[in-house]
């Protein structure tokens, strides 16, 4: 009955804690990080207040938030390297080339080559090491970003080069020969550019990619726009056709129209400038009516030509209402989501109420039980004498189990003198002969102490890692000779260093623990307790 009533009354200070809304929203904001899904990311990151969210939700608050949201300011820059450094010394590599790509992302919209390209050199390094070719191929398209914005064009094309030297399927294989066109056009090397779109429309055909084979055609009539061969950018637009859907007539008219202009087949023209006029796409629509305002200006007709500009105010002004609308049904959803929010709220703290009042009658039945069965036991003496000769014996039973954990105890520190890696240590092995040698200890040696620890005293340095989260490997090492009782003498021949430098080693990690988990203790009979 007693543990009952203090889980009931467990269940009353639950029921009276708010429940942290911030690390919910968070958890669903990195899931939607991980999906790519912008809007819903903004959505749960705008509704979480920093100042409630723990120093390890802080920082994931602010690495989502800024690889979502450009942001130059000199606080966010100094957050970028603060989260980097973090990751870093954690060995975190996948959330510390994240903060990496921010900084990249950051210097490059502010046009600092110079540091966008240091940021690029270290990332390609862990890229190199890990063999990640999806890296370094992100790397190669990075720096032929650099140059291109730069101006660079030709080393902008010899990073590309290494781009497409590494393969990555046959579907993208046809988009980079797209993007490379566009790199010869703004060379104003045609031919080139010409002979990267042919390559990029076999593939794209091949594949039966006609989104790619109608945009292909896009850049097509670009190009032979460019050099003036209007005729042959008709006739490229001509046949896009069969690739174009719905969607895409309005512009392809648009496009028409623009090339019969320049052709100076003004009748033509403005009967596709008319066709587009009368389609559904707004925009489209107002720069067709503008572009038949301007014709008829030009031949002296003002009234048809003032009509005409009338038609496209319209449309202007249909686009805008159209977006007074969808705002005004935006801050109608804000509020109705608002309220739902209000009423979740409301039927919580019901909830609540109803919960505690639950709780306060149980609270109430406990303690009438409780006094029955004291009122009972008081005239139960044979019942109590019984008891108390149970609890004796559990006592005993107590005490044998305490001499046997103390022997298994013993019994496993001499098993772990006996293994291979620790014969090196004297101070284990009652071998004074090499006591002052110093003494080498492998990687897989260290892993060995570390699993052998974790196997015999229930995840030492697991536990001991989240616990002190500031410690790093080789404080954690240190801290697993000092576990299995290695003397001074021996701690300074594995570092190579005297014993007064051991004592300030230990001080470090003891300043790194904090008195909060000391207690008063030493270093070394805290982590014989831990």
């Amino acid at each position: 009955m007693k543990h009952l009533s203090f889980f009931l009354i467990f269940l009353f200070f639950i029921a009276c804690t708010p429940t942290n809304r911030n690390s919910e929203w968070l958890r669903q904001a990195e899931a939607q990080s991980d999906a790519g899904r912008t809007d819903s990311i903004l959505t749960y990151l705008y509704k979480i207040n920093e100042n409630k969210l723990s120093e390890e939700e802080s920082r994931t608050f602010h690495r989502i938030k800024l690889a979502t949201v450009m942001n130059n300011a000199p606080e966010a820059v100094e957050k970028m390297y603060e989260l980097a450094t973090y990751y870093l010394q954690q060995n975190d590599t996948t959330n510390l080339q994240t903060m990496r790509k921010v900084l990249y992302r950051n210097y490059a919209f502010n046009k600092q080559y110079h540091q966008a390209d240091s940021i690029l050199q270290v990332m390609l390094h862990l890229y190199i090491n890990k063999k990640d070719s999806t890296g370094i191929r992100w790397y190669y398209s990075m720096k032929t970003n650099l140059h291109q914005d730069a101006g660079k064009i030709d080393s902008a094309l010899y990073y590309f080069d290494k781009r497409m030297a590494i393969p990555y399927g046959r579907k993208a294989t046809a988009y980079e020969h797209y993007w490379k066109a566009q790199l010869w056009m703004q060379a104003n090397q045609y031919a080139q550019a010409e002979s990267s779109l042919d390559s990029a429309k076999a593939l794209a055909i091949e594949a039966k990619n006609e989104e790619l084979a109608y945009h292909l055609s896009g850049y097509y009539q670009q190009l032979y726009t460019k050099q003036g061969q209007y005729a042959k950018a008709l006739q490229m637009l001509q046949e896009s056709r069969k690739y174009m859907k719905r969607k895409d007539v309005a512009s392809h008219n648009l496009y028409k129209a623009q090339l019969f202009e320049l052709m100076h087949r003004e009748d033509s023209a403005r009967y596709y400038y008319d066709v587009v006029a009368r389609s559904e796409n707004l925009f489209l629509a107002t720069e067709a009516f503008y572009h038949l305002s301007q014709s008829a200006l030009a031949h002296g007709n003002a009234e048809k030509a003032y009509h005409f500009h009338q038609d496209a105010t319209g449309y202007i002004d249909q686009v805008y209402r159209a977006y007074q609308t969808q705002a005004k049904n935006n801050a109608f959803n804000e509020l109705k989501y608002q309220r739902e929010i209000d009423e979740l709220k409301i039927s919580r703290q019901q909830d609540t109420i109803l919960i505690l009042s639950l709780v306060l009658v149980l609270l109430a039945l406990i303690a009438s039980g409780i006094i029955y069965i004291q009122h009972k036991k008081r005239k139960e003496t044979e019942a109590l004498q019984k008891q108390t000769e149970q609890e004796n014996q559990l006592l005993r039973q107590a005490e044998e189990l305490s001499a046997l954990r103390e022997k298994a105890t013993a019994l496993r520190e001499e098993l772990i003198r006996k293994m291979e890696i620790f014969q090196k240590l004297p101070s284990l092995n009652d071998n004074q002969e090499n006591a002052n040698q110093a003494i080498r200890i492998s990687d897989n040696e260290w892993i060995e102490i570390r699993n052998m620890l974790d196997a015999e005293y229930d995840n030492f340095t697991t536990r001991l890692r989240k616990k002190v989260i500031t410690l790093n490997m080789a404080d954690i090492n240190f801290c697993c000779l000092l576990k299995i009782n290695v003397s001074i003498q021996d701690l300074a021949n594995i570092y190579c260093i005297n014993k007064q430098s051991v004592s300030r080693r230990k001080q470090r990690i003891k300043e790194k623990i904090g008195n909060d988990l000391l207690q008063g203790l030493t270093l070394d009979e805290f982590i014989q307790r831990f």
